[in-house]
């Protein structure tokens, strides 16, 4: 199995040649590497497994500060506006990096018939 280097999921960085960039702009992740055209939308719906799991993240880091504020009696307008918050803002970046994670995940664990 070919290891995952954490520095280029960070950096999001090409799973095969570590160098090109995998994103254009904030969302939108390109079809090839520049570097090496290596395919980065293997196949239709690719990411959507990565989106369950970037929902499950945010999820799991959102439900037990909102069990603590029910628990200490915070107000219920900061219990409601909490989880918005955590999700705009947490969410969005653990969906960014889960994209990028599970690139490389899939990289790491697939035999390439194409040489890489």
């Amino acid at each position: 199995m070919k290891g995952i280097r954490i520095g280029s999921v960070l950096r999001a960085r090409c799973p095969a040649c570590h160098q090109g960039r995998v994103v254009s702009g904030f969302f939108s992740i390109l079809p090839r590497c520049p570097n090496c055209n290596y395919n980065l939308h293997p196949e239709p719906g690719f990411y959507v497994g990565s989106m369950v799991v970037g929902f499950m993240l945010t999820a799991m880091m959102t439900i037990p500060p909102m069990i603590a504020l029910k628990f200490f009696d915070a107000d219920v307008g900061l219990i409601v506006l909490f989880p918005f918050v955590e999700f705009l803002f947490v969410g969005t970046f653990i969906l960014f990096y889960c994209r990028i994670f599970w690139l490389h995940l899939e990289y790491a664990m697939t035999d390439r018939l194409d040489g890489h």
